[in-house]
């Protein structure tokens, strides 16, 4: 290509004209707040407005470290050992002694996803805009539903979510921030790259059920790479109400393997975490102190054996920690307390009976005291030479930026005479270094009391109600004249 005789401004016409065939719907899709049908427009409404809504407390997301990266397919190695020493012993001084093996090498490497939702079509003559004197705008939402939900994308200096009742543009972020979190909340555990659509629009990168698991195998050559493995076991559906004593047998022993395996590879001090499912851990913790401190103990014919209630009752509560706020939670396991990540987006099967099945997850997340080996990472599109200094030199001024530290990226979709339109995407990945530190166990049944009700819209516990629009269309009023 001849760079130097290039036409720019047959280039640049090209160029705003394939985007304008991706440009805004000349017809509104929102139901705004205020104004003439307007969700909140209702004369006289007091100004507290209380939120019911549930969003996922994405208990381990909001904690793993994240950091950007523009590596596509980056490669990482585990030491799995050494080959055999081969030869024989010597029969005299000077003959030769047997030879030492080789070092075993296993590679794996981890895939970007790439999410993106976007607003509805607004028409920016209808902003902000109310019926009459009758109606207000200094309404306060009571309630903080995007406490500890990660990865939902900021617009530095935009209006807050809180303020979704009094300002049209923090109801559409609002919207967004919401179908942002629920949309996405399961991929940290589900995610699966065969999903991925055929065009590559939407990609989904590695979860927990695939990053632990077994069956490793090197990424370059296919060979199998048992010693990468993750522990994996099942509990059989047995529900933990009634096998207390089988179930804190099964943790203890699967986190003496991980401990065993740290400290034998020299990765020692490992922080560990469990991860698991609301109702699973409230149910758990039920049953833990009895059988923490009664499932060895061997007792004679004969013989009663006593348990301290009282000491059982402050066990339990201090394991559960401030269960609403989701902190300070643990088991105690070999004497030793292990932090619990109480995540909603750790998938649970629906039984009959209002019992449920789920994982628990034991996650690595430091070794050697403070080297992250789970953490999430980002395609930044803030880095040189990268999406945004592409947009710079090469589409109209303003219609892209990035928010968080170039983790995700925004388009202004060009308008529609006054019809507008905003879309966001990030490029996302989970990476687990250390897979054979981590542990997964399946089917652990429970039966709460009752289910609490769902963030989720596919769920048989989701709720919502009520309505989307003004009660109504707005004010009909007679015109001045007949």
């Amino acid at each position: 290509m001849d760079v130097m005789n290039l036409d720019y401004q047959k280039l640049a016409t090209e160029l705003l004209a394939a985007t304008a065939r991706k440009a805004v719907s000349s017809t509104p899709t929102t139901v705004y707040g205020h104004g003439s049908g307007g969700l909140f427009s209702s004369q006289g409404m007091e100004r507290q407005l209380f939120s019911a809504m549930s969003l996922p407390k994405m208990g381990l997301q909001s904690m793993l470290p994240v950091r950007s990266s523009n590596s596509t397919h980056p490669l990482y190695g585990i030491i799995t050992g050494v080959t055999a020493t081969t030869g024989s012993e010597p029969t005299g001084v000077c003959d030769d002694p047997p030879v030492a093996g080789l070092s075993k090498l296993c590679t794996h490497s981890f895939v970007f996803g790439r999410q993106s939702r976007m607003s509805r079509v607004f028409d920016i003559d209808r902003m902000n805009v109310i019926t009459n004197r009758g109606e207000f705008t200094d309404l306060q939402v009571l309630g903080q539903p995007f406490a500890n939900v990660g990865g939902v994308p900021t617009i530095a200096g935009a209006p807050s979510v809180q303020n979704a009742a009094q300002n049209e543009v923090a109801k559409a972020l609002f919207e967004l921030a919401t179908a942002w979190s629920r949309d996405f909340a399961r991929e940290t555990y589900t995610g699966n790259p065969t999903n991925n659509t055929a065009g590559g629009g939407r990609k989904f990168f590695y979860g927990l059920d695939i990053l632990i698991n077994t069956g490793y195998r090197d990424a370059e050559t296919l060979i199998a790479c048992p010693a990468a493995d993750s522990i994996i076991r099942s509990f059989g559906s047995l529900d933990v109400g009634s096998n207390g004593a089988t179930l804190v047998r099964q943790i203890t022993n699967m986190y003496r393997n991980l401990k065993y395996k740290a400290s034998r590879a020299g990765l020692d001090p490992v922080s560990w975490v469990l991860a698991m499912p609301w109702s699973l851990f409230y149910e758990v913790t039920e049953v833990w102190p009895c059988a923490y401190l009664t499932y060895r103990c061997t007792v004679a014919t004969g013989s009663t054996q006593f348990v301290d209630a009282n000491a059982q009752v402050q066990m339990r509560d201090d394991m559960r920690g401030d269960i609403f706020n989701q902190t300070g939670q643990y088991l105690l396991i070999d004497g030793q307390r292990v932090p619990v990540v109480i995540d909603d987006a750790i998938t649970e099967t629906v039984l009959a009976g209002e019992s449920f099945t789920a994982s628990i997850y034991f996650i690595p997340m430091n070794v050697l005291g403070s080297t992250p080996v789970t953490f999430l990472e980002y395609l930044n599109y803030d880095m040189p030479g990268g999406a945004m200094e592409a947009a710079r030199a090469m589409a109209p001024d303003g219609m892209y930026y990035t928010s968080d530290s170039g983790r995700f990226l925004w388009h202004k979709k060009p308008p529609t005479n006054f019809c507008v339109q905003l879309l966001a995407k990030t490029e996302p990945r989970l990476l687990l270094l250390t897979p054979y530190l981590a542990a997964r166990l399946t089917n652990v049944k429970y039966t709460p009391v009752a289910h609490e009700a769902s963030w989720d819209t596919a769920s048989s516990y989701f709720v919502d109600g009520g309505r989307s629009q003004g009660s109504g269309f707005g004010p009909s009023y007679a015109s001045p004249t007949a």
